[in-house]
């Protein structure tokens, strides 16, 4: 089995440490000495490297790349808007693509476009403060929001006065990544965090603090870490709850939206909330998001009681860009969701197939479009804590890394898109069995 080599990336990188820190633009992982890997350009779903390096790309940009590289429609969507307009001024494209994001997504009754989904998320906070007068807000242990202040990582000590602060719990991998310096002292006091699927949490929570919190906001699943669903009923018992304590209810779709289906998680799932923030997926891979929600709601912008701006937000390429991918996701009723579960199953069971063949504990979970891979005895995991009890993170790094050795770009998420083919997953899973062969070796046996 072929080893991937990157001498051009690694010098690429030195040269990068000269005048970028660590030579990445995200250095999330807090890693102090990263070799990224250089891409030139994409085909399908293959990227191609500066030494010349074949990868089949599960990575897709973090997620946006729902059509693959290289989509023929979005392209020249784009060259026709750059040949029109480039420069970010109110534009004709806005109504039309704000229309799209409408037709399809049930709580999107107006829409406020911006360029990342942390601007989203921020916005939807903002706005849902303005309409209920409330200060604080309700996130959930694992779920990731963007990397603002109060918004990313900390951790709870005490269950009953669950305002997490920072730090780093030992064995909790997404609690060492977002622990950073720099944050404001007093960030966290905004917010109370409690783990998800536990729906008498909530409850009690509501019951103790009602009166003071805005918004909920969540991800419907939590395709950040360990890729876990909600439970049957959970999310319809938050919207309850919600609904009954005139709590905002906020789902962050910047990954699910789009990708999980055409109508998003909420479709997916039959549950609306009253606010739901996109990115990623809207624009296959092109820099926008939005914040949407009911009218009601959303009216607070409109009546410009609040501030919410940007330069680039609705960018005239940005539109073209959500236009034309959704565009793409209507064709043939949705045919491209069809594509990618029968490509994502499929890479799935073989997944399963070979590290049952090599007695390794893998579990997927997620959805066809996103699956995320742990290592652990546990057959389903509900929420972060429980997916961090007995999991092997060096084991899941380990993997990582022997996939991408052999040319899979995955991190520990592996996401499908429309332009998988059945050889891209039979690949992939050659190249897996290999790995899982010495995570055998290395790690022994079931």
């Amino acid at each position: 089995m072929k080893i991937y080599k990157t001498p051009k990336s690694d010098q690429m990188a030195e040269l990068g440490r000269q005048v970028i820190p660590a030579a990445t633009m995200n250095n999330w992982r807090r890693e102090v000495d990263p070799h990224p890997v250089y891409i030139t350009h994409g085909e399908g779903a293959r990227l191609y490297d500066i030494d010349g390096n074949e990868f089949i790309d599960y990575a897709l940009s973090h997620g946006p790349a729902v059509l693959g590289h290289s989509n023929e429609h979005l392209q020249e969507a784009l060259i026709q808007q750059i040949k029109r307009l480039h420069t970010g001024n109110v534009n004709d494209l806005e109504v039309a693509a704000a229309g799209k994001v409408i037709e399809h997504i049930a709580s999107a009754e107006l829409v406020r476009f911006a360029s990342s989904g942390t601007e989203a998320n921020r916005g939807a906070l903002r706005v849902a403060r303005a309409y209920t007068g409330r200060d604080k807000y309700v996130r959930f242990n694992g779920h990731y929001h963007g990397g603002l202040d109060h918004i990313m990582g900390g951790i709870v000590k005490d269950p009953q006065n669950p305002v997490p602060v920072p730090g780093e719990r030992e064995g909790d991998r997404y609690s060492g990544l977002t622990n950073t310096l720099g944050r404001f002292s007093g960030a966290f006091k905004e917010c109370y965090m409690i783990e998800w699927n536990d729906l008498p949490a909530l409850k009690w929570l509501f019951e103790t603090y009602g009166e003071d919190i805005a918004a909920v906001i969540m991800e419907p699943v939590m395709v950040n870490n360990f890729g876990c669903r909600p439970e049957p009923g959970y999310l319809e018992g938050v919207r309850e709850l919600c609904t009954q304590y005139g709590v905002v209810l906020i789902f962050d779709e910047v990954l699910t939206g789009f990708r999980i289906d055409l109508k998003g998680a909420q479709g997916y799932f039959g549950v609306t909330p009253d606010m739901t923030t996109l990115a990623k997926g809207m624009g296959a891979g092109f820099p926008v998001s939005s914040t949407t929600g009911k009218r009601e709601i959303m009216d607070t912008l409109t009546r410009a009681d609040i501030i919410q701006g940007g330069t680039y937000s609705g960018h005239p390429l940005a539109m073209a860009a959500v236009i034309a991918a959704i565009e793409e996701y209507e064709k043939d009723d949705g045919a491209v969701y069809r594509h990618i579960e029968k490509m994502g199953n499929a890479l799935k069971t073989g997944l399963e197939q070979i590290a049952e063949e090599h007695g390794q504990p893998l579990l997927l979970q997620g959805f066809p479009g996103a699956w995320y891979f742990s290592f652990t005895k546990k057959k389903k995991t509900i929420n972060h804590s429980d997916g961090n009890e007995g999991a092997n993170h060096k084991q899941a790094g380990r993997f990582a890394g022997l996939l991408f050795e052999r040319g899979i770009l995955s991190g520990w998420r592996m996401c499908t898109s429309a332009a998988h083919t059945e050889k891209d997953v039979n690949d992939t899973l050659d190249r897996a069995n290999d790995a899982m062969k010495v995570l055998k070796e290395e790690f022994g046996s079931m």
